[in-house]
């Protein structure tokens, strides 16, 4: 598997961060190429995505989950095998570092050739869209107030 990484300074405070990215079903809001993210219990999500002409649907889990420190999860099945590993660290009361590390093992030889779906550039671009929308509607009430109560 490929790994990228990337991270962003967010101007929120830690766990207003940590609870944005938990909703899973906003990252069609920020993350390039994803149409649809439905979390489905406590652990898994159904997800939607569409890269070049190519539109795959596949389930994930959590791996891992320490709140307000690091969030993991995988495919649950062998195409397209993905891992995600993202982490957050409190610069101040006010401001936090996001941290993201995926893999993506590319399925078949028109994804061996073209463009990887996790590029540098794609990952960077989706934790800049993730700054601008957690700066502007991460307003730690209305985030805590929206979540889903885990099963």
């Amino acid at each position: 598997m490929a790994a990228v990484t990337e991270s962003v300074d967010v101007d929120v405070p830690l766990h207003t961060a940590y609870l944005q990215w938990t909703r899973f079903e906003d990252f069609p809001q920020f993350m390039d190429g994803v149409e649809e993210v439905v979390r489905l219990d406590a652990h898994h999500h159904y997800w939607r995505t569409f890269t070049g002409d190519m539109t795959r649907e596949f389930g994930t889990e959590t791996v891992e989950e320490l709140p307000d420190e690091r969030l993991s999860w995988r495919t649950v099945s062998d195409e397209p095998r993905q891992h995600a590993l993202v982490t957050f660290r409190a610069v101040d009361a006010a401001h936090t570092t996001v941290n993201v590390v995926t893999e993506v093992e590319p399925e078949g030889l028109c994804e061996t050739d073209a463009a990887p779906p996790f590029t540098q550039g794609r990952v960077k671009g989706d934790l800049l869209r993730f700054k601008e929308f957690v700066e502007t509607h991460g307003r730690h009430d209305d985030i805590e107030r929206s979540r889903i109560a885990p099963d």
